[in-house]
């Protein structure tokens, strides 16, 4: 009887592994550069020529291995970073399972040179057979060098992508890398041009070297992230997440850094971000895939909470003044007197320490650590959009209400739930007796329309046209924003009040026709 069932030889086996662990050039960088980064490397030197395939190189000033230790690294399952199944749960390295050497000699044309400061060793392998071991001069570290990647795999070769494509991933994943170990510099060559050097840096500085600048930071215990302002977000995600240094993708955590930034984003833009988060190791099952790009938490609705208050946070800091200044609410707010009575008035008693200096439209400049330019009619969305989403609004009573023809009750039900007072008269009509202090009468039609057509209470809450604001309008505003959960954006996102640096002024001077013809 012919036997159906055979033991696969060690190549085929290593091949298989291959086909999980080495999907591309980039891939075989993310492996070697993580096993450099295992063996205390605090400099690397990454080089590739035809996108990696003609040729990848990764040289650091690790630990180096002996010569025993470089043999069994290319055996599958010979790991130093494990030893039973109980380290999973304290696992702190970035590899951990012993199949990445192997799976790559497998499928390529390797070369080892290492020392640990003792003899140095020559290792030359190709297919996943050494075919050359000796002794070599070298200093304390390892250079892992891998040729003809797929040569003896053609459909693999076959379906790589273009040079160009391969390049570009490669050039990511070096720099995503180098994103979650700024203590390590990086040097990176591609066809022998230098892309990337990045000495040794703190984490902000790696980020944005590498990522650009970002608007906001937040530092949190076991957190620490790098996040973009609502206007800029995209749609599609440009985010970046580490957990424990290593970089993976989270649906949940992505899910909520957005519930943070709240209504301030569209339901189908991302905001980009770079967040490392810190946990214990025996919450974090790492081994899930075979690239280690996804992990499980062992507490998802806790960490969901943490996150979504961490970044939310971002916009509901309180700004430190130094001294105070007592401003008593105006006799009128946004209309004529003539139209708006007022039952009460209030003292905003806050700690500013600002110097009003002009209003033109509707933007207020003051001076306040340096000058400060304030979209009133952006402070006027935030103010106006928090006042209904809580139901209590600062009130103006009208001294003629305003009339809603054709109103069912429920109409009466939902303006009464903002905040408005009104009263169903019959025959289908509505009187609005007062309305937010915020609003013009004028402009409620308008908010009325938009909220009646389904529009989102961020949207329907916009300021919108060249409304020119007294000074004492202007300061008032800006008193009442500092009562907002969020006094930076708008409900849309959009930036209220930003500091204008001595750039500015220059850039705006240069660019500008004013004065060229003076």
């Amino acid at each position: 009887m012919t036997q159906k069932i055979i033991r696969l030889s060690e190549s085929v086996i290593n091949q298989i592994a291959a086909g999980e662990v080495v999907e591309n050039p980039a891939s075989i960088i993310k492996e070697l550069v993580e096993n450099s980064i295992d063996a205390g490397a605090s400099q690397l030197i990454i080089r590739i020529r035809g996108g990696g395939q003609i040729c990848i190189e990764v040289e650091d000033n690790g630990c180096g291995m002996a010569r025993e230790d470089a043999i069994l690294s290319l055996m599958r399952h010979a790991t130093s970073k494990i030893r039973t199944a109980e380290d999973l749960s304290t696992l702190m390295t970035m590899g951990f399972r012993g199949e990445a050497m192997a799976a790559i000699a497998s499928v390529s044309m390797m070369e080892i040179k290492t020392s640990d400061g003792n003899e140095g060793t020559w290792i030359k392998v190709k297919g996943g057979e050494i075919e050359e071991i000796t002794p070599c001069a070298r200093n304390v570290g390892t250079t892992v060098t891998v040729r003809s990647l797929f040569f003896n795999v053609p459909a693999r070769k076959k379906f790589q992508k273009s040079m160009a494509a391969n390049t570009a991933q490669v050039t990511k994943i070096v720099e995503i890398m180098a994103c979650a170990h700024p203590e390590v510099a990086f040097t990176y060559f591609s066809q022998e041009e230098r892309v990337l050097h990045l000495p040794k840096q703190n984490r902000k500085e790696r980020v944005e070297a590498i990522c650009g600048n970002f608007e906001h930071e937040a530092k949190g215990n076991d957190c620490w992230g790098l996040f973009r302002a609502p206007i800029h977000a995209k749609s599609r995600r440009d985010q970046l997440l580490f957990i424990n240094k290593r970089p993976v993708f989270s649906p949940l955590i992505a899910k909520a850094v957005k519930a943070g930034y709240g209504t301030r984003l569209d339901e189908n833009m991302y905001p980009p971000f770079v967040l490392f988060i810190d946990l214990d190791p025996s919450v974090v099952d790492v081994n899930v895939h075979p690239q280690k790009k996804e992990v499980r938490f062992a507490h998802d609705s806790l960490l969901f909470s943490k996150i979504e208050k961490f970044v939310s946070e971002l916009f509901t800091e309180v700004p430190t003044f130094a001294a105070p200044l007592v401003f008593d609410e105006p006799k009128f707010m946004f209309s004529e007197p003539t139209h708006v009575t007022h039952a009460t008035q209030q003292t905003i008693n806050l700690e500013i320490k600002a110097k009003p200096l002009y209003v033109l439209g509707n933007y207020f400049l003051m001076e306040k650590e340096g000058l400060i330019l304030v979209d009133l009619n952006g402070a006027r969305s935030r103010i106006f959009f928090e006042e209904l989403e809580q139901g209590r609004p600062q009130l103006q009573t009208l001294l003629w209400p305003l009339e809603l023809k054709g109103a069912e009750e429920d109409v009466l039900e939902h303006l009464q739930k903002l905040g408005f007072e009104c009263r169903y008269i019959g025959e289908k009509k509505i009187l609005i007796d007062a309305i937010p202090s915020s609003m013009e009468p004028l402009e409620f039609p308008g908010f009325y329309d938009a909220v009646q057509n389904g529009r989102r209470l961020e949207i329907a809450t916009q300021f919108r046209g060249n409304k020119h604001y007294t000074m004492e309008e202007a300061m008032h505003l800006w008193q009442r924003l500092q009562l907002c959960q969020d006094r930076l954006y708008d409900p849309l996102g959009k930036k209220i009040w930003g500091k204008i640096e001595q750039k500015d002024l220059e850039c705006l001077l240069k660019e500008s026709n004013v004065f060229k013809k003076r």
